[in-house]
């Protein structure tokens, strides 16, 4: 009898993890150093020809703007709702979530941050200079 509740107990922890969503690939890869990242900074630029954005850190002072590739997966949100090209703008607070790579990096969420998030990125960008 403990056996066989060992083996459904291992059945059902083997199978709980296997979401099988774009999302939930998403949740381990950020999980996982080097895979993916996230950035909180201000757009200086917005290149909706090439669909790309670049931001600029608030927790790398010294680090140049990074430009961001967005592709037809890249989900553009406010406060959990969907937005569109026309919410983001220069000086706007954005948390971007990335994979690292070649040339722009490959975004896949880019939040417009509301509220005391967005108000502590622009306190942060303004002692810095940016």
């Amino acid at each position: 009898m403990m056996v066989l509740g060992a083996v459904a107990l291992a059945a059902v922890l083997g199978g709980a993890g296997c979401a099988g969503t774009k999302e939930a690939k998403q949740d381990v890869e950020s999980a996982v150093p080097g895979l993916s990242q996230k950035e909180e900074g201000v757009v200086t630029n917005v290149d909706k020809d090439a669909h790309r954005i670049a931001v600029k850190s608030v927790s790398e002072p010294a680090a140049q703007e990074v430009w961001f590739a967005l592709t037809v997966d890249t989900k553009l949100e406010r406060d959990g709702q969907i937005v569109t090209w026309d919410d983001l703008s220069e000086g706007t607070p954005v948390r971007v979530s990335f994979e690292p790579a070649t040339g722009a990096e490959k975004a896949y969420r880019v939040e417009v941050l509301t509220g005391l998030e967005a108000d502590e990125v622009r306190k942060k960008a303004e002692l810095l200079g940016q």
